[in-house]
């Protein structure tokens, strides 16, 4: 079972929004981290002159880790808040349904191989269906630019070979 679809400008506008929503996010790492370099001295060495210099060290470390929210924030923003044409044809891809996994080829990009045990979470959102993966992956079909195959019988088969249920979203 296969679909292909095209990726034009309109419809890759449309992933773009949806990409800010569903990027990795490593605020939690990164706060969690920075706190953890600010309260550890603080547990560990008690109420001394190290810790106060420990606690200054640490501090600079907590600054660094704020930056690094915030270039991680501006770097997901800078790659998906990008326009296009809508007219614009960028590429095809084909996703097809394999017996341990989903294969995707695309005109532009090496062809890819992700497995069912992969799949975290099927949605669709903004007649896009995004299929998650847990490292990270996502892979976004815009379901009026099918040009070939069934997208619903897709669907059904993809949810039923990975044992997640389809999401809907408004």
């Amino acid at each position: 079972m296969h679909i292909t679809y095209h990726i034009t400008g309109q419809a890759q506008n449309r992933i773009n929004q949806l990409m800010l929503k569903y990027s990795p996010k490593h605020t939690l790492v990164i706060w969690v981290a920075s706190l953890a370099c600010l309260l550890v001295p603080l547990l560990v060495f008690r109420n001394s002159l190290s810790t106060i210099l420990l606690s200054g060290l640490f501090g600079s470390a907590f600054i660094t880790f704020w930056i690094l929210n915030l270039g991680l924030k501006y770097a997901v923003h800078k790659r998906f808040s990008l326009h296009y044409q809508p007219d614009l044809d960028l590429e095809t891809r084909t996703l097809i349904l394999e017996e341990t996994g989903i294969k995707i080829s695309s005109s532009l990009l090496k062809p890819a191989f992700r497995p069912y045990k992969q799949v975290k979470m099927i949605t669709v959102e903004d007649n896009i269906i995004v299929v998650s993966g847990k490292s990270g992956w996502i892979e976004m079909i815009p379901r009026d630019q099918v040009t070939e195959g069934n997208c619903g019988l897709l669907l059904d088969e993809l949810c039923n070979k990975t044992g997640k249920k389809l999401k809907t979203s408004s």
